[in-house]
């Protein structure tokens, strides 16, 4: 990547994730329309679809989302009637979250989705290549959010 006078964007990690992650946005959202969620649900259905019986707040510390935005995401998914929420036997005050009918009948096409979405993203790279990546975004991950939590609260 070579760089002309003006600032070089091709060796900004933030300008590269921030591209990728609007267009990710605006495709997800497009394949999702017919289902009448989008970016912002897919995510969670998608993870409930794959473990059944995950509690709200299991959830949003697995996706390493807030818990009120986990809670819209929920409340959407169930007034569309993709999922349910049961009352955990050992905590009343906690849901486990399971697929009605309705959701899982349409996981087989979320799947299909997810899965030429990730043909497009890692389109040009071999398989190895593919897991590579995922595990450079991955340690970038754990980098960021150690930092958040943990090397922030030092420079206070």
């Amino acid at each position: 990547m070579k760089c002309k006078k003006r600032r070089c964007l091709k060796k900004s990690f933030g300008h590269h994730i921030s591209i990728i992650y609007r267009h990710l946005q605006i495709h997800l959202n497009q394949e999702f329309t017919a289902f009448g969620f989008g970016s912002g649900q897919y995510l969670y259905f998608n993870y409930i679809s794959r473990n059944e019986g995950i509690t709200q707040k299991e959830l949003s510390e697995v996706l390493a989302i807030d818990k009120a935005t986990t809670a819209k995401a929920i409340h959407k998914l169930k007034r569309q009637d993709y999922i349910r929420a049961e009352q955990h036997p050992d905590d009343k005050r906690s849901y486990r979250l399971y697929l009605t009918e309705k959701g899982q009948s349409i996981v087989p096409e979320v799947r299909r989705i997810m899965k030429n979405t990730r043909g497009i993203l890692s389109r040009g790279m071999s398989e190895e290549e593919s897991e590579e990546a995922l595990g450079y975004l991955y340690t970038m991950y754990k980098n960021i959010t150690s930092f958040n939590e943990n090397d922030r609260r030092d420079d206070t």
